[in-house]
């Protein structure tokens, strides 16, 4: 029986998380362009202290979703469909250069993670969960993007994806998970059959209707 991954491999830290969490409210327009965003609510809905919802908001502040004002403090910026492509766009490049440094490190024990991967994105498909499935099926690409070795190229794509990841939760259905996983199942085989070309095209159609 195949043993499953830990899901805490690349476990996020809790400003990370409470990053993830302002965000979701941003694109589910829940706080919208405009708000102000108040520490003390924040850390208080969240039973927390302050410190970790500060870095947080400057998480946020530095990739450009929100923004501090003289006397308004903290506020959120317009968040349109053009930037969530242009994010789409730039993780796929990354998507494709990991393919391309990772050719020759796919050594056995990392053949047998991504096979585990694999087969807990079809599982997580199979189920029609489309939350778990969106949850494994980035655990893949970053694993995908880790056997590249190169640590400025997962702390780039990781920025990427993290927007990419809240726009999943909030406006992804069952259809385009299918659409989604069509193109994405083919990727582990390609990697596994040393066709990284099939793989990187398959990366590029997944992520193409990821974003429809």
């Amino acid at each position: 029986m195949v043993n499953r991954v830990d899901s805490h491999e690349f476990g996020e830290s809790l400003p990370q998380q409470i990053y993830k969490l302002i965000l979701k409210k941003i694109i589910a327009k829940e706080i919208k362009a405009g708000e102000k965003i108040v520490e003390e609510d924040i850390a208080r809905e969240l039973n927390t202290s302050r410190a970790p919802v500060r870095e947080a908001l400057y998480l946020l502040q530095v990739d450009g979703i929100v923004e501090r004002l003289p006397r308004r403090g903290t506020v959120v910026k317009s968040f349109s469909q053009k930037e969530i492509e242009e994010y789409n766009q730039v993780a796929k490049e990354l998507l494709h250069i990991a393919v391309d440094y990772s050719r020759g490190n796919w050594t056995e024990p990392n053949r047998e993670r991504l096979a585990i991967y694999a087969k807990q994105v079809q599982e997580a498909y199979e189920r029609k969960d489309v939350m778990e499935y969106e949850t494994v099926a980035g655990y893949m690409l970053l694993f995908i993007v880790h056997a590249a070795d190169n640590k400025a190229l997962v702390r780039l794509y990781e920025t990427a994806m993290h927007i990419l990841d809240v726009f999943v939760q909030v406006r992804w259905d069952e259809e385009s998970m299918r659409s989604f996983h069509a193109r994405l199942s083919d990727v582990p085989v390609a990697i596994l059959e040393s066709d990284f070309d099939r793989a990187k095209e398959s990366i590029g159609e997944a992520m193409k209707q990821g974003i429809r």
